[in-house]
């Protein structure tokens, strides 16, 4: 789909899921893209609709999606927002001066609200790795008819094999919070799973989801300038339930889309 040269993007106006029928006839204008296209890109549309597109495709593409009732933009992809490297975090402090992040040996490193520009947050399946326990011979997990220390043994004991390990590829939904501030010279992420919320004291709460979401909404408390995803902002509705993302790219997608609005938006008194 794509000529030489620099490929576009065509982004949506509004975070609406566009209609499957739509895009299906508008991508039929379009060599290279199919009605399973359309089902996938519909299901992942969180602000770019389509990407890699030459300048030629981008421009018939995109009038033919305003037929169809679908206003995009139709951008360089070398225009879009870059994300900054990730730095992950497993303790942090809300404090009234500033974020308080606890880097990998301990240190605190305070960052001032008004530092914090963007703050999203979301349910986001991951694709994780699990490790299973196998026996050499055997094409399943280890199972034992008895347990070994009432196997009574005759004569010469045989050696037990030694354990061996598979890995498995599978998809688990993950509580995300990510910050990022001003500049976009740093992005700091939260993984619920892995982070501790020891800062919320006699609030801790049992339940994973009540502590993140707490965690999400005392961020936005401090840092009520800042721009949010539509998970943070559910959460800040103190919706029940945390909105979710089909994948990381997803999730990502739509702060990138974020912030290309915020700096292509109308100046004031313009």
């Amino acid at each position: 789909m794509t000529d030489a040269g620099t490929p576009f993007a065509l982004l949506q106006r509004s975070l609406e899921v566009p209609d499957v029928e739509k895009l299906k006839r508008a991508f039929r204008l379009v060599k290279g893209l199919t009605d399973t296209d359309a089902h996938t890109l519909a299901n992942d549309a969180f602000g770019i609709l389509v990407n890699n597109l030459s300048p030629a495709d981008a421009m018939t593409l995109q009038g033919a999606l305003h037929a169809e009732g679908i206003d995009t933009a139709a951008v360089l992809q070398t225009d879009l927002p870059q994300l900054p490297s990730t730095k992950f975090v497993h303790q942090l402090d809300c404090v009234p001066d500033a974020l308080v992040v606890h880097d990998a040996i301990g240190r605190e490193v305070p960052v001032p609200w008004d530092h914090i520009m963007l703050i999203a947050a979301g349910s986001v399946r991951l694709t994780v790795f699990e490790q299973e326990r196998v026996v050499p011979g055997q094409s399943s997990v280890q199972t034992t008819l008895e347990p070994w220390w009432l196997v009574r043994p005759r004569g010469r004991v045989a050696s037990q094999p030694a354990p061996e390990y598979t890995t498995r590829e599978k998809q688990a939904p993950k509580h995300l919070l990510e910050v990022l501030l001003a500049g976009a010279v740093a992005r700091f992420q939260v993984e619920g799973e892995r982070f501790r919320f020891n800062y919320l004291g006699d609030r801790k709460r049992p339940e994973l989801v009540e502590n993140f979401a707490m965690l999400a909404q005392d961020v936005m408390k401090f840092a009520p300038h800042a721009i949010v995803n539509r998970g943070a902002y559910f959460l800040r509705e103190n919706s029940t339930s945390v909105f979710e993302y089909p994948s990381k790219h997803a999730f990502h997608e739509e702060i990138t889309w974020m912030l290309w609005q915020m700096a292509n938006a109308p100046k004031q008194g313009s």
